[in-house]
């Protein structure tokens, strides 16, 4: 039911006055300002799930041929897509409005690249988000270099890890204004249902990255062998 994600554009336009399509006898103590916010997240999962879509059929390729990776970023996509039908489903609970519009796959790499530059998040080689420009119709302004000299795996794991940083910031700010407005449900389902989880998945993306990582060090090329053996155990 997901395929369409491929095919069509989708996006989040924020709600411009306070109580707009509101369903008054549902709305209690739910501001406009946070429906915003959490419509402006939806977009952000949604374009997450469109990289990570675009980057499983990358690895897809016949001249990449990466399955045990293809896999990791197929899951990844659906995973973020349920979570913005969670946050549309909450929305719908409290009464509140979304209206979607496109996303747009080089935007959406962007905004990741430029976030991740101003983390100052460690890079072995400043090439941020390359395989995304490679993949997306109009091409990031992104040092990349030959493709035959990228390490697919190591680039597409690092440029997750600053995806999920980049999700997980924007959680944290939706958090402390859900809080200012002492709305307690939000704050709720915010660290329980999803908080907790990016936690989880940085975790594990930075051990990913460690690991391939390694295989860059030391004498001799052992990177493609220590990138095979860590795809066969993902598959």
């Amino acid at each position: 039911m997901w395929a369409f994600v491929l095919t069509l554009s989708i996006s989040v336009l924020a709600c411009a006055a306070q109580g707009e399509d509101f369903v008054s006898n549902v709305k209690q103590n739910y501001q406009s300002s946070v429906n915003a916010m959490l419509v402006s997240q939806i977009q952000k999962e949604l374009s997450a799930s469109y990289v990570y879509q675009a980057y499983a059929s990358y690895f897809q390729r016949a001249d990449v041929a990466l399955p045990g990776i293809q896999k990791f970023f197929a899951a990844a996509s659906l995973e973020e897509r349920e979570h913005a039908q969670m946050l549309i489903d909450y929305i719908n609970k409290r009464g509140g409005h979304a209206q979607f519009n496109e996303i747009d796959l080089k935007a959406a790499c962007e905004l990741v690249k430029a976030d991740a530059e101003a983390q100052v998040v460690e890079d072995t080689d400043n090439r941020r988000m390359c395989i995304c420009s490679f993949v997306a119709t109009k091409s990031l302004s992104s040092f990349c270099g030959d493709r035959g000299d990228w390490k697919d795996g190591l680039m597409a794991f690092e440029d997750a890890l600053a995806t999920e940083r980049y999700v997980n910031d924007q959680l944290l700010r939706i958090h402390e204004h859900a809080d200012a407005e002492k709305d307690a449900h939000l704050t709720h389902i915010l660290e329980h249902h999803f908080l907790e989880e990016q936690v989880n998945s940085i975790n594990e993306l930075a051990h990913y990255v460690t690991r391939l990582r390694s295989f860059t060090k030391g004498t001799g090329n052992n990177y493609k062998l220590g990138e095979y053996i860590f795809d066969q155990n993902l598959k």
